[in-house]
């Protein structure tokens, strides 16, 4: 008859096993669990860092898009200025400025600037701020000039270029510009282009008009490329002094101009332009005032003279 093997014997058999094992075994087991362990904690980490390196893949991708969107916007300003819809090609100017400045606000509030950023940055303005309006302006008012009126449009695309390289190689730390930014520059071609078809004038003009808007544009193509200060949106402080009453203005002005855009924007560039000599003349003034009000070396420092020897009866 056969016979299955009862439960203390396996139990007794499965005991000796293990002691015949030794001591190290519970420990690999262990260890093996440990390895297990720490291999999970391993593909985590690696999963986490993936996420962070594509979380900030999107964070640095985003001002360039906005760059990007900007350079797009300058092209088609391009395109409708030689199909002649010079309205369109303004508006596509004065949109690629609003993406100008909001790429740079973008990038420093994500903290993403870079080189790329700063070169890429450079040729969208370029192309929106230096050829678009340069080619609005030879289309819209230059070309019934002549042929030698090209040269007023190729001077502004130059001086657009020098500003921007200036711009690059010069760091700005003050509340002030040294010439008219090419962006301000763009956006005033456009709001001219605006402000003459809300009165009502489209090209061809008069002479005289031709005249004085070749000169209005040759004048502020050499005034990117000066040295007159302009001020900058860093004089602008939201959250300190007078916090609300700055925050309304902007708001009121903002909604100012979208109502009425074509007069606001060429009333604000024209402002804007004379800013710059009316800051360079205040300086001139202040600049013997304040050499007047500096202390000399005789003033600052008093001449100290010999000892004096002490006086009194010697006994």
């Amino acid at each position: 008859m056969l016979r299955l093997p009862r439960r203390g014997v396996s139990s007794h058999t499965e005991r000796d096993r293990r002691t015949a094992r030794g001591p190290g075994a519970r420990r690999s087991d262990d260890s093996r669990g440990g390895s297990s362990v720490s291999a999970r904690e391993r593909i985590r980490a690696r999963r986490r860092r993936a996420r962070s390196s594509d979380r900030g893949r999107a964070i640095y991708l985003l001002p360039n898009l906005i760059t990007s969107a900007s350079l797009l916007l300058g092209f088609w300003s391009i395109v409708m200025s030689i199909d002649q819809r010079f309205e369109r090609a303004a508006l596509f100017i004065v949109l690629a400025g609003v993406c100008d400045i909001f790429d740079g606000y973008v990038a420093r509030a994500t903290r993403s600037t870079s080189p790329f950023g700063v070169e890429y940055d450079s040729i969208t303005d370029m192309v929106s701020f230096g050829i678009a309006p340069a080619l609005l302006v030879y289309n819209w008012v230059l070309a019934p000039l002549g042929h030698r009126a090209w040269l007023i449009g190729a001077l502004f695309a130059l001086c657009a270029a020098l500003r921007l390289a200036r711009f690059n190689v010069h760091v700005n730390e003050s509340d002030r510009y040294h010439g008219i930014p090419s962006t301000a520059a763009g956006a005033f071609v456009a709001a001219t282009v605006w402000f003459m078809g809300w009165l009502g004038l489209t090209p061809p003009f008069s002479p005289v008009l031709s005249l004085v808007l070749t000169i209005g544009f040759a004048t502020v193509a050499v005034l990117m490329v000066s040295a007159v200060p302009y001020p900058s949106w860093k004089m602008v402080h939201i959250t300190r002094r007078h916090p609300f009453t700055t925050l309304v203005a902007l708001v009121l002005g903002l909604v100012t101009i979208l109502l009425h855009h074509e007069p606001m924007l060429f009333a604000i560039g024209l402002l804007f332009i004379a800013s710059g000599p009316a800051l360079w003349l205040i300086d001139r003034r202040r600049a013997p005032q304040a050499i007047a009000a500096e202390p000399t070396e005789s003033t600052a420092r008093p001449t100290k003279g010999p000892p004096r020897e002490p006086t009194g009866h010697v006994g």
